[in-house]
């Protein structure tokens, strides 16, 4: 950079900074703007080990087991796995059906997401992202196994539709997943701008199960615990398009 430029963007950084204070949380992060958004934890604990703070003004704050410490690589995020460690929340609103009431029509659905990092390959489908319990208790999860991820719904809590599986073999290296459900037309998950989708005989609804809400395990079962890192974890009372998606992985790569 030569002299002048160095110059004028030193004489412009105190206004531009300035106008950036004005902003509002929901001005600045494009997670907070999400349609239909329910809950957004960016991965910071604040100091707070007992919870995982909702920045998205709902309330809906995650409970720890374990210990899950905070990291930051230019990003926070928050630890999983080392023994018994995940979050999760008993919070009903996380049971949704995708047809929620309050969603327009043309955005029904359901959408969760976020950026995790697994240490190693799982050997059997860990918990990225759940609310789904036993043989007769499902509802929706995204899930990571030996060969990759995907997401999947249950209309009774015993039947499935599983999306196809999406490859993520990389370990120790960031990823974005996003789950998609939308009623009666798809069953889609999406890592680092791939797509993959299920279009046959997909529900109108969600079932509502029992088991709590988890990030980094599913199935109420400690075997299948995702050992790595999380953040920016969202999730949507809405369909998110595939732009819109795509957009959100674009501007918040770690």
């Amino acid at each position: 950079m030569d002299e002048k430029s160095a110059f004028e963007i030193g004489r412009l950084y105190p206004l531009v900074k300035a106008i950036a204070d004005t902003l509002t949380t929901s001005q600045k992060d494009v997670f907070i703007r999400l349609p239909g958004l329910i809950a957004y934890w960016t991965g910071g604990t604040r100091g707070v080990n007992a919870a995982l703070s909702d920045h998205s003004g709902s309330a809906l704050p995650l409970s720890e087991t374990g210990v899950c410490q905070t990291g930051y690589d230019g990003n926070p995020f928050v630890h999983l796995g080392d023994g018994t460690n995940y979050f999760d929340s008993s919070a009903a609103f996380f049971g949704q059906s995708g047809a929620a009431a309050w969603i327009d029509d043309s955005i029904k659905g359901l959408t969760l997401g976020l950026w995790v990092l697994a240490d190693a390959t799982p050997s059997v489908g860990v918990g990225v992202m759940s609310k789904s319990g036993g043989v007769t208790d499902r509802g929706y999860a995204v899930i990571w196994n030996s060969t990759g991820l995907q997401f999947l719904v249950s209309s009774n809590g015993a039947a499935t539709f599983v999306s196809p599986i999406l490859p993520a073999t990389a370990v120790g290296v960031w990823h974005f997943v996003v789950g998609r459900f939308i009623p009666s037309a798809e069953v889609a998950i999406f890592v680092d701008g791939v797509k993959a989708v299920l279009t046959a005989g997909i529900p109108a609804t969600i079932n509502a199960p029992a088991q709590n809400f988890e990030i980094g395990r599913h199935f109420n079962d400690n075997t299948r615990i995702l050992h790595g890192r999380a953040r920016d974890m969202f999730i949507c009372a809405a369909a998110l398009s595939d732009q819109l998606i795509e957009e959100i992985r674009v501007t918040s790569v770690p």
